[in-house]
């Protein structure tokens, strides 16, 4: 593991250093901006309401998730192994777990940079509100949470579906896919069961569900047990597929 932070900051300095690092985060921050402005400007017009303005913000979570986590990840494994520098790479003293790990770190790490920027609307509302009313950073802080637990799995199947191919456009269109299947089919598969036992297994995979809890302030120990064996399965699987290369 001692090579993971040198592979680590490679990563990071791929993504700031081609045009499309930085479309991907002009990109969501255009995409929240109008979200956030937009929630805002209904709750002011309906008046008073239980649902605050983070809440709201929070629960479009899944709409930059779907574009925003194949876009991250479709370059990682795909590209390197178009160009041939995946092979150069294994070359020097690293492991294939290494190489998958950093690559996984340095997309959690810009995920999670982006999703921090919009911590300033925090203090616009602060601001605007003239500090009558007092905002509550612990709803605030566990939706934060949920946003990056669910997403450092998210990554996870992105980096996965990079592994299974060569081009960045499949790459992009599978991690879609998978994406859309996992956020929106499980959700409509919970709406259609309720009250029934599959609709209780649908409940507890819902990441809709579950970021409902977390923008709610509740933290359960249970979503964060699934992400995380979620994760360590995606990273296994995208590890054995490039590792596939030897057998070949």
């Amino acid at each position: 593991m001692r090579n993971v932070p040198a592979l680590l900051r490679r990563e990071l300095n791929a993504y700031f250093a081609s045009v499309l690092g930085y479309i991907v985060i002009m990109f969501f921050l255009v995409v929240m901006g109008v979200s956030f402005v937009s929630i805002v400007g209904e709750l002011l017009s309906r008046g008073s309401t239980q649902l605050t303005v983070m809440e709201g913000f929070f629960s479009w979570f899944w709409l930059p998730s779907l574009f925003l986590v194949p876009a991250i990840t479709m370059r990682l494994l795909a590209e390197e192994k178009r160009a041939g520098t995946l092979e150069m790479l294994m070359t020097a003293p690293v492991t294939d777990f290494e190489v998958v790990l950093a690559k996984w770190l340095g997309a959690v790490a810009l995920y999670t940079l982006m999703w921090a920027a919009t911590g300033f609307y925090i203090v616009i509302l602060r601001h605007f509100s003239g500090g009558q009313t007092a905002l509550d950073l612990g709803p605030i802080f566990s939706g934060y949470l949920g946003i990056v637990v669910i997403g450092q799995f998210l990554i996870a199947v992105g980096l996965m579906t990079s592994a299974m191919t060569r081009n960045q456009v499949t790459a992009f269109l599978i991690a879609f896919a998978l994406l859309f299947l996992y956020l929106i089919a499980i959700w409509f598969g919970y709406y259609f069961t309720r009250g029934t036992a599959a609709g209780k297994v649908f409940e507890f995979l819902s990441a809709f569900e579950q970021m409902n809890d977390f923008q709610r302030g509740v933290v359960d120990l249970r979503p964060l047990v699934l992400y995380a064996s979620g994760t360590v399965l995606a990273l296994f699987v995208t590890t054995r597929v490039v590792e596939s290369r030897k057998w070949r």
